[in-house]
Parts: structure tokens; sequence; C-alpha cells
């Protein structure tokens, strides 16, 4: 049996095929194992890739006492890599709907386009995560291999990405961590769906001239007197003012996580217009 009918059907007067139903888990396991055999090549190379660039840095880290995972320049280059990598990875979507050749290759794949984006968001919140880790274990072992080997040490690699978290020092703020990279990943899956070429460049600039517009509008617009009393007034009031600061955190994670979600459903809402567009031509 062709596999178009079993995913999908004719519409009476259209030429292209369209899903059946919004969302069917079947389909979406399908789907996902499709895009990962393909993408095989290229997930093995950016893990070689990461656990080569890595090793590199820590070993330019060592530490005679310590393994080099445990230096504090090592942690600061893993988590700022880890972003700028997820951020990366949001972008990529814009390589499947960037040229038109490929953005109909894209929207003809038998998979709905709730499928298509969840499927996204999942691989780069939990897939690629866990590529980007396992290269820094990979890493850490080799390096410390390397320079020993060098150095004529005694061979130190430590556990397993050893005090990697402590540097967020706690749950609450690791759970911040957590939430910024959902925020992270869904904000630059949307510059995906605005930008389709030099995404990720595109994005970062906007997120600039929109730091750069907030810190304008703080300093000209307002002193901070009057910014704090009216977000005091407008906001929380005066319960703002007893806040403690792991109420001020979990404020803060709470604002971050709903604006996730409306920035994911944005990113969604795009990805459907891209589609409706498209059967237009």
């Amino acid at each position: 049996m062709n596999e178009c009918n079993v995913y999908t059907h004719i519409q009476p007067g259209s030429t292209r095929p369209t899903t059946s139903n919004i969302f069917s888990p079947k389909r979406f396991g399908r789907y996902c194992s499709k895009q990962i055999h393909e993408w095989k090549r290229g997930l093995c190379l950016q893990f070689f890739s990461l656990a080569g660039i890595y090793t590199i840095l820590m070993v330019l880290f060592h530490s005679t006492e310590n393994p080099s995972i445990t230096t504090t320049g090592v942690q600061l280059l893993v988590w700022f890599g880890f972003f700028i990598y997820t951020a990366k990875s949001g972008s990529s979507l814009a390589e499947q709907i960037g040229g038109r050749s490929k953005r109909v290759l894209y929207l003809t794949v038998p998979a709905s386009t709730a499928e298509k984006y969840i499927a996204h968001l999942l691989w780069t919140l939990i897939l690629y995560p866990i590529l980007f880790f396992a290269a820094i274990i990979v890493a850490q072992y080799t390096s410390e291999i390397i320079s020993s080997t060098l150095r004529g040490e005694s061979f130190n690699p430590g556990s397993p990405l050893q005090g990697l978290l402590s540097i967020w020092n706690g749950s609450y703020s690791l759970s911040s961590a957590i939430v910024w990279t959902i925020n992270n990943i869904v904000t630059f899956t949307l510059g995906a769906t605005l930008w389709q070429k030099n995404s990720f460049l595109k994005t970062i600039a906007a997120l600039f001239l929109l730091g750069i517009a907030t810190i304008f509008f703080y300093t000209v617009s307002l002193d901070k007197e009057g910014f704090e009393s009216l977000f005091t007034y407008l906001v929380v009031g005066n319960y703002f003012d007893n806040f403690k600061g792991t109420n001020i955190l979990w404020f803060i994670n709470c604002f971050t996580m709903v604006e996730s979600v409306v920035l994911g459903y944005i990113g969604y809402m795009r990805m459907k217009e891209l589609e409706i567009n498209e059967t237009k031509r």
C-alpha cells in the first residue's frame, strides 16, 4: 500500500496531499524515525565536532590538581556553548522551510504541521542536549588522557560532568536553566519562521535591538524611581516589595514559561501560514 494513502487524503480540486488530521501518534513516530534516519550522519558530525572542540579547550584549561571540567573557565564555556548550540538548533528549522524547493519537500511530507513543529521542539529540547553533553563527557575523558600523557601526570578525569551543575547554585537556579533553555529554543524557532535566510544571526540582532530599546526606555523615558513605581502600581502593587529572593526567581520563571508558550504558539501559527501560502501557489 502506498505510504501517502495511509497518512493523507486528496482534497477535491487539489493536487497536493493533505494530512487527514491534526495529530496522529503513529504518524508522528514514523515521522520522527524518518528524520533521525536522514539526519544521523549530520548528528554524528556534530557530535565529533563538539567533542573535538571541547577536548582542545579542556587541554588548554588543564589543571594539575583537579579535572579540567571543574575549572570555572571550562564550565562557563560549556554553558555558553550549550545555549549557543540549542539556539542554533532551534534556528535549523529555517533550513527546511527556507528555499522554496526545500519548503515544498518539507510541506509534502505526510505529517501535519503540528507534528512537524512538535517534533522540531522535542529534538531541540531533548535530542540535541543529550548529544551535546555526551560530547562533553567524551571531551572530558579524552582531554585528561591527552593531558596526563603529555605532562606525565596521573590520569584524573573525575566523574562524568563533575560539578557542571554547581554553577547554577541549587535547585532554584537549575530550574531557571531549564526554563531559559526552553525559552531560548522557542525564541530561535520563532525566528526561523520569520527569517528563512540567516535566521540565527537575524534573531540575535533582533534580540540585541530589543535589549537596546528596553535600556533606552528605562534610562531615558523614565527615571529609576518612576519606572519602579509604575511597575509596582500596574503589576503587583505593594506585594512585590515583600517578595523574597526565591519568590522573585519563581515569578521570573513563571513569566518566562508563559512567554515561551506565547512565542511557541506564534511560531506554530507562522508555520501554518507558510503552509497555507505555499498551497495557494
